[in-house]
C-alpha cells in the first residue's frame, strides 16, 4: 500500500467483530476471534496508522470476558504500533460489560498511549460518549444502540453530546464521527428494520459542521453513501458477509471477513478502500433464513 501523505491521518477501520465469552461460534458457523486475528494479521502490512477503529457490536454476548479479549487484541496490535484505538457500542453489545473493560470506547490516545477515564458510574440507559484528538482531528463516537432492542437510534442525550464534541476548537483538520448503525439504506428486509431510525436528526447536526467522514458497520457489508454532504463509510464484518444480491425477505450471509483502510488528507478529502482477508474456504454459507424466520426476528428484536 502507498505510503501515507504528509498531513493525512489513516483509520483502519474494523467492524462487527462479534467475539464470545465462551469460545462459542457465531451463528453456530464462525470463530470471530480467529477471524480477528486474521484481519489484524493481515493489517501488519498497511503502513503509517494513526487510529484503529472498531463501529460496533463488538461483543456477540455482552460478557465481560469478550470485551476484555478485543482490549487484549485489538489494543494490542494498536500499541504495539503506536496508534489510538476508538471503538462504539452496537445492538449485540451491553453498556455495562463494554464500559467495563473499554470504558467510553476511547481506549488508546495518540502514540498508542492509554487514556485517563473517571471511575464514574452510569447506568446503562446512558448511552457511551467520548471524544479524543488524533493527529488534529476530533474523532467522537456516537452510542445509537437501544437497550434490548435491535435497530438504532440517537438518542437526545447523544445528540448533546454530539453537539457539545463538535463544538469545541480543538481539532484544526475537522472530525470524524464513529456509530454503529449507518444512516444509508440497508440492503436486507432485517437488516432495514434494524437500521438506525432518526437518520434526520443526526443529519441536522452533521449539516455545517466540520465533519469529513462518519463511520459505521451493522451491515456486514462493505458500503458507501453520504449524509447532509458527509461521507459515510460501512466497513466489511470481521464476523461474516451478508450476502446482499440475495432475496430482499430472506437473509444469509458467508464466512468472510474484511476491513477498510481510510485516509483523511489535510484538505479534508477521503479516500478508502475495502481489503478482503482470505478464508480457508471459498465462501461457505455461515447461516441462511428463509423469510418467516427473517419476520420472526424481527419482531423479536423490536
Amino acid at each position: 500500500m502507498q505510503p501515507l501523505a504528509p498531513g493525512s491521518l489513516r483509520i483502519l477501520h474494523l467492524s462487527d467483530t462479534h467475539l464470545t465469552g465462551d469460545g462459542a461460534l457465531h451463528q453456530g458457523s464462525t470463530d470471530t476471534t480467529a477471524a480477528l486475528e486474521a484481519v489484524l494479521a493481515s493489517a501488519e502490512g498497511v503502513p503509517d496508522v494513526g487510529l484503529v477503529v472498531v463501529s460496533g457490536d463488538v461483543s456477540e454476548d455482552g460478557s465481560r470476558e469478550s470485551y476484555a479479549a478485543v482490549r487484549d487484541l485489538v489494543g494490542g496490535w494498536a500499541e504495539r504500533h503506536g496508534t489510538a484505538f476508538v471503538t462504539v457500542p452496537g445492538n449485540h453489545d451491553l453498556r455495562e460489560g463494554f464500559r467495563g473493560a473499554l470504558a467510553n470506547g476511547h481506549v488508546l490516545g495518540e502514540g498508542g498511549r492509554p487514556l485517563a477515564h473517571t471511575m464514574e458510574h452510569l447506568p446503562p440507559t446512558v448511552p457511551v460518549s467520548g471524544r479524543s484528538v488524533v493527529a488534529g482531528r476530533r474523532i467522537v463516537t456516537v452510542d445509537t444502540s437501544v437497550p434490548g432492542a435491535g435497530y438504532g437510534e440517537v438518542s437526545e442525550h447523544a445528540l448533546e453530546r454530539l453537539r457539545a464534541a463538535l463544538g469545541s476548537e480543538d481539532a484544526p483538520g475537522g472530525s470524524v464521527v464513529v456509530l454503529h448503525h449507518p444512516p444509508l439504506p440497508a440492503p436486507t428486509a432485517l437488516h432495514d428494520a434494524l437500521r438506525l431510525r432518526n437518520p434526520e436528526a443526526l443529519a441536522a447536526v452533521l449539516r455545517d459542521s466540520d465533519v469529513r467522514v462518519v463511520l459505521g458497520g451493522h451491515q456486514h457489508h462493505h458500503a458507501v453513501g453520504s449524509l447532509a454532504g458527509v461521507p459515510v463509510l460501512v466497513a466489511p464484518a470481521v464476523a461474516n458477509d451478508t450476502d446482499v444480491v440475495g432475496a430482499y425477505r430472506e437473509e444469509s450471509a458467508h464466512i468472510d471477513a474484511g476491513y477498510l483502510v481510510v485516509d483523511l488528507a489535510e484538505d479534508g478529502s477521503v479516500w478508502s478502500t475495502p481489503v478482503r482477508v482470505p478464508r480457508p474456504d471459498s465462501d461457505p454459507l455461515a447461516f441462511h433464513h428463509d423469510a418467516d424466520t427473517v419476520a420472526r426476528i424481527i419482531d423479536a428484536a423490536g
